[in-house]
């Protein structure tokens, strides 16, 4: 990461190998602690699925355990549909593994379309489960390089009823060496119903020599700090430009720089300015 005097300094490190993931950082005293330490494992397979146990530790800045999580997950195929049951256990105080998160999602496919539907369950006062948010989504090409996506976010009112609170449709389309990817979310405002609140546009160009750089622009109702009219268009309130290279051998270096106004002039992007590198060594994706 880059200090408030422009210096490179170190930030977290992710280190991967076989089912495990450890990320680790420096603490106070200069010591290298970990943050969070994740692994999975099969429990069973065959040719109708699976059963995947996910553990996540997570410390604080000394490496102490905090808490733990637990994630069981049964995947299940019967054709074309496929359905997944995640149950994810959470510890507390006193290290106790209780029940935390229900999640179910099944896929079916209609012709050329993929229908998904998500519901998300909590624990309730007493103690029983109750779905909080359901999920639609529709999946399905346009034509021969482009995907079109709309899925609504279902969550549950004061009264029990579901209302539709969130919307995102995304379009990607793929053109020789790159791929634009446009997302557009609508928000629930009152009764006034769904409006648009958010836009983004990935665009993804690959180089001749393997390397990539993505720029991603980011449109809200306002930048940050400054008020609008709700029925004003989105406005251009950030800019990312992220750029992968091979560093030689098995590395990769990806580099994150950011263009955003400023609060007195929000109508121009500042210049741009390098927020990170990451280097990664091994199977980098």
């Amino acid at each position: 990461m880059t200090d408030i005097n422009g210096n490179r300094v170190p930030g977290s490190t992710f280190v991967s190998s076989d089912h495990q993931t450890t990320e680790t950082t420096q603490s106070i005293n200069g010591r290298k602690v970990p943050l969070e330490q994740r692994s999975s494992k099969v429990l069973s397979e065959d040719s109708n699925g699976k059963v995947v146990e996910t553990t996540v530790k997570k410390f604080d800045q000394n490496g102490q355990l905090t808490s733990t999580e637990r994630v069981v997950t049964e995947e299940r195929k019967q054709g074309s549909a496929t359905s997944v049951h995640a149950t994810t256990y959470r510890s507390d105080i006193n290290g106790y593994l209780a029940p935390a998160e229900r999640k179910t999602i099944e896929s079916s496919a209609q012709g050329n379309a993929t229908n998904t539907q998500t519901v998300i369950e909590l624990p309730s006062i007493n103690g029983s489960f109750q779905t909080v948010e359901k999920r639609t989504l529709v999946s399905q090409p346009v034509g021969n390089d482009a995907i079109h996506a709309d899925e609504t976010v279902y969550r549950r009112s004061e009264n029990g009823d579901f209302y539709p609170a969130v919307r995102e449709v995304t379009d990607t389309t793929r053109a020789g060496d790159q791929t634009t990817t446009k997302m557009s979310q609508y928000q629930r405002a009152g009764d006034s119903g769904m409006q648009l609140a958010r836009q983004t546009v990935s665009t993804t160009t690959k180089r001749a020599d393997g390397s990539e750089v993505e720029q991603v622009d980011i449109y809200g109702q306002a930048v940050p700090g400054n008020v609008r009219e709700s029925s004003s268009k989105p406005q251009l309130f950030e800019q990312q430009v992220i750029d992968r290279k091979n560093a030689g051998g098995d590395a990769v270096v990806e580099t994150l720089s950011v263009r955003r106004p400023t609060m007195s002039d929000p109508n121009i992007l500042g210049p741009l300015q390098q927020i990170s590198q990451t280097t990664c060594k091994g199977t980098c994706k």
